[in-house]
């Protein structure tokens, strides 16, 4: 393994605008100094995941979603099927570049970065929010960190009074990552900042929300990098999020599933289902029960087909069952084109356009269409552009650190022409 250090920052919701102009390159910002004037474009092409957690397990695994067991952002419970559900490390069924860096002697740091929770990783904050399962929040920071963030950096802070649900948690993150890189060696540190895509998302890229986010995450990653201390035998790489781009329609496709008796609802709740479509962003997923008759996956399709008829959406038959549960199968996606958003609601109206006066829903959504720009620096990592997908990603990453990824479905960054060969 390479004797040098690497640090990889993902932020949801970042976009070029940020990184051209604003607090993150101003003079003296830590990240333009330690980074953005000698990074190295790495982009990662359209196609593969659009949300945040899938795309990130990916990156960590070097494989597609296919087969790393994180297909979509929210976890889909079929015992619970209001509630979107959290990834945890039981979930994945392959090994991630954290545990081969600490099979390899490396200290490793994973910081909200998702599936992590109940990982070997030396230093894990993972803060999920899974209060169905712990019954307060100290309780779910606790119980789902590694023993040593929680003698080292959690354990004081409660003793102190900190009361978890009135700190933004990348404010959390960049308190302890800059305690943590600085506190002693770190090898391999990998942290997610998550509060800006979640209020552009929900306010709008412009909002005040999402103005008080942009802050708290350029405060977050000065920190960082600061207290990361960058050498010449050091990686450094910044991976934004898909772009937002506003939404112009919100799809609630169970309605339709509803009218024709194939979900149950008790009042405006959803209590139950025959089939169902599970939301992820700009798509969502057509999960039907296992041990039905043929008979309800084809009513579900026919039923779906009337939304579909939209011209902005499309119903996809899909075989390769991805996403699929332990108690249902995936027989299609329903996708839309950019700026479509679905929910999960079965009581909604089916279709309502982004500029209707009673939309409450969010106001952005990733572009599955659009390219994002990683930026890297560092020993091994390319010198000039090469493109890929999130999984090319993870295995450039860990090649740049002299590491394999066993069960990598990538391989690896390339220049754009060989890349597309």
């Amino acid at each position: 393994m390479d004797q040098g250090r690497t640090l990889v920052i993902a932020v949801d919701g970042l976009d070029a605008a940020d990184l051209a102009d604003g607090p993150l390159t101003d003079p003296g910002s830590p990240l333009r100094d330690a980074l953005l004037r000698h990074a190295v474009p790495l982009e990662i092409r359209t196609g593969g995941p659009s949300e945040p957690s899938p795309a990130l397990v990916s990156l960590m695994t070097g494989a597609s979603v296919g087969h790393t067991g994180v297909a979509m952002e929210l976890a889909f419970d079929p015992a619970e099927p209001a509630v979107g559900g959290v990834w945890y490390h039981d979930d994945l069924r392959i090994p991630t570049l954290l545990e081969v860096a600490r099979s390899r002697g490396a200290v490793t740091c994973a910081l909200q970065w998702p599936a992590t929770a109940g990982s070997g990783v030396d230093l894990c904050l993972p803060l999920v929010e899974d209060l169905r399962r712990y019954r307060d929040r100290w309780s779910m920071a606790e119980q789902t960190s590694s023993p040593r963030m929680v003698a080292e950096h959690l354990r004081h802070r409660r003793e102190a009074g900190l009361h978890l649900s009135q700190i933004e948690p990348d404010s959390l993150v960049g308190q302890v990552s800059e305690e943590a890189l600085s506190g002693g060696r770190v090898d391999l540190a990998m942290v997610r900042l998550s509060g800006l895509g979640r209020a552009r998302r929900r306010e709008g890229c412009t909002s005040s929300a999402a103005r008080r986010a942009l802050a708290v995450t350029v405060e977050a990653l000065d920190r960082l990098v600061v207290a990361f201390a960058a050498t010449e035998e050091d990686r450094i790489v910044l991976v934004p999020g898909r772009p937002l781009v506003p939404v112009e329609l919100l799809v609630h496709p169970n309605a339709v599933l509803e009218r024709h008796g194939l979900v149950r609802t008790d009042g405006p709740r959803l209590a139950g289902f025959r089939a169902l479509v599970w939301p992820d962003g700009p798509r969502g997923v057509l999960h039907v029960r296992r041990g039905e008759s043929p008979s309800v996956g084809r009513a579900a399709m026919e039923a779906l087909a009337e939304v579909a008829a939209h011209y902005r959406l499309r119903l996809r038959p899909v075989d390769d069952g991805v996403g699929a549960t332990a108690q249902t199968d995936v027989i299609a996606v329903l996708e839309g084109t950019p700026g479509t958003v679905f929910g999960l609601s079965p009581t909604h109206r089916p279709l309502v356009e982004g500029d209707d006066p009673y939309y409450a829903g969010p106001r952005a959504v990733a572009d599955p269409a659009a390219s994002t720009t990683v930026l890297g620096s560092g020993p091994g990592l390319p010198g000039t552009r090469v493109e890929g997908g999130w999984a090319d990603l993870g295995v450039t990453l860990a090649e740049s650190m002299g590491l394999v990824l066993p069960a990598a479905t990538a391989s690896g960054m390339r220049p754009a022409a060989l890349a597309q060969a």
